[in-house]
């Protein structure tokens, strides 16, 4: 779903003459119409759903450190499908990928701690 929200954003940037034109920011953002909205979209996406998902867990920081792995493989395999197949090359040249890469394997995790803490206290 994260995946799919930036999807649908970028084709929107890439179809949108004026969101397109936004030049690069240098090592940090190929697509900075792109990136910014995923550093709102992303967390909001990431608490909700690991909050959902460890629901019904036991060991509540296990299971969110495997669900940020599983959201960054998610995400990883597709962009590779999709920037190493269909667009520039140079997509993981930039900061702001390894940023979101970052934030979708620590927030399940930073989430899942807190949580667990909390019902130990």
């Amino acid at each position: 779903m994260i995946w799919i929200i930036g999807f649908i954003w970028g084709c929107i940037v890439f179809s949108t003459p004026a969101l397109s034109a936004i030049p690069s920011i240098e090592y940090i953002s190929k697509m900075p119409a792109i990136t910014l909205l995923l550093f709102v979209v992303l967390p909001i996406l990431a608490i909700y759903f690991t909050k959902a998902y460890l629901k019904d867990t036991k060991d509540k920081a296990e299971e969110a450190k495997l669900l940020g792995i599983t959201f960054l493989m998610t995400n990883l395999a597709l962009d590779l499908a999709m920037y190493l197949t269909i667009y520039d090359k140079d997509y993981y040249s930039y900061l702001s990928i390894w940023i979101y890469y970052a934030l979708l394997l620590g927030i399940p995790y930073y989430i899942g701690k807190r949580i667990q803490a909390s019902e130990v206290a």
